[in-house]
């Protein structure tokens, strides 16, 4: 007997090619988790390889280089064991997201996503789901009893969350979602008693100094609890068009940069004052781009997932519209002083560069935020 069809979605998929772009190998220093006819693979051929991690789960990964730095595999920007590797190193940059469905996502971070070059992501996405057809509905019938509990919490609380109606709602205005004025609006309405109403939202009629300075604080508190990481390893990478790999990181009133070789060393190559990174309106093909990639998260589940984890993470004590409108606005507002960030040390890019570098920067953090559902 045939099983029932899986319920899917590869809407992100469509359109886009991808291919491994050099010198880029930001997926390289992934520290990818092995599965089990992997690991022995690796404890045969080997075993000095393998290290034991404990979180977030029991499990054998890949040693990397000095403990932090590209997989130890790598030599002369190359993998060793090409034809061995782990699975999550083929999957890159495909994400299989389980929530009431699978739903493949892209890591935008990959540069050879946007190159309009190589194999087409949909056929790829394919034949991903199809391999993991047994873990996808393995998987699928755990989430079933995650989203149950979570829709009695939210009936519990009075709370009525409507999915489609937010998407199609943000849909409907993605020009103006580009626009500061809109954003200041919906992050203001986020934090009101009264629920948002996101139809009926005005934009500011201007972008004054008092406007300009809350958005940039509120940017700000997004970008430090990632960038002002204790240890500089956890800080987040960018990979740069030239391949390298730069981690940036707060520290006091400046931002530091670093660059990190493929054998794990890093050394300091400049850092600015936190004051210089000014938010802007982006205009032109970064507007574009910006639109693009609002439409993107608006369709991803695990970004929809990520809004459900901080309604139960605050209790449900927001209506759903604020929860969504402030989890939308917040990241814009992220992104845009990220790609700011990018600007001020990368300077003279094209129309265009400015927006696409920034989500290159930012999109694998938004993949490895924390969601309702799990990536397999």
């Amino acid at each position: 007997m045939n099983e029932t069809p899986l319920p899917l979605d590869m809407s992100e998929l469509e359109g886009r090619r991808f291919i491994c772009q050099d010198p880029c190998k930001l997926c390289c220093l992934c520290q990818p988790e092995c599965l089990g006819d992997e690991v022995e693979y690796f404890k045969k051929n080997y075993p000095e390889r393998l290290v034991l991690k404990k979180e977030p789960h029991r499990h054998y990964a890949l040693t990397l280089k000095k403990g932090q730095g590209s997989c130890s595999f790598l030599n002369n920007g190359r993998c060793q064991v090409y034809e061995a590797r782990p699975h999550f190193c083929r999957q890159f940059p495909f994400h299989i997201h389980i929530g009431t469905r699978a739903q493949v996502e892209l890591d935008l971070s990959c540069r050879g996503v946007w190159l309009d070059k190589g194999e087409e992501a949909m056929g790829e996405g394919m034949r991903l789901v199809q391999q993991n057809d047994a873990a996808i509905r393995r998987t699928l019938k755990e989430a079933v009893l995650v989203y149950r509990e979570f829709n009695n919490n939210c009936y519990e609380a009075g709370i009525e969350v409507d999915v489609s109606k937010a998407r199609s709602q943000i849909n409907a205005r993605l020009d103006e979602m580009t626009d500061l004025r809109l954003i200041a609006s919906l992050l203001e309405g986020s934090v009101e008693d009264d629920e948002l109403s996101i139809p009926d939202l005005k934009a500011k009629p201007i972008l004054d100094g008092n406007t300009m300075r809350e958005l940039t604080q509120s940017a700000l508190e997004m970008v430090t609890d990632s960038l002002a990481a204790d240890e500089l390893f956890q800080a987040p990478v960018y990979c740069a068009p030239d391949g390298s790999w730069n981690l940036f990181r707060i520290m006091g009133q400046k931002v530091e940069r670093h660059i990190m070789d493929v054998e794990g060393d890093v050394r300091k190559v400049g850092e600015l004052p936190i004051r210089e990174i000014k938010l802007r309106q982006p205009e032109g093909r970064d507007r574009q781009v910006l639109r693009d990639y609002i439409k993107v998260l608006n369709g991803r589940d695990s970004f929809m997932g990520y809004a459900f984890y901080l309604m139960d993470e605050y209790d449900y004590e927001d209506p759903w519209p604020n929860v969504y409108g402030g989890v939308l606005s917040t990241t814009v507002l992220d992104l845009l002083w990220r790609s700011a960030l990018i600007e001020a040390f990368f300077p003279g890019g094209k129309d265009g560069d400015w927006m696409r570098e920034g989500i290159i920067f930012y999109d694998m953090d938004r993949l490895d935020a924390p969601t309702l559902g799990a990536f397999i």
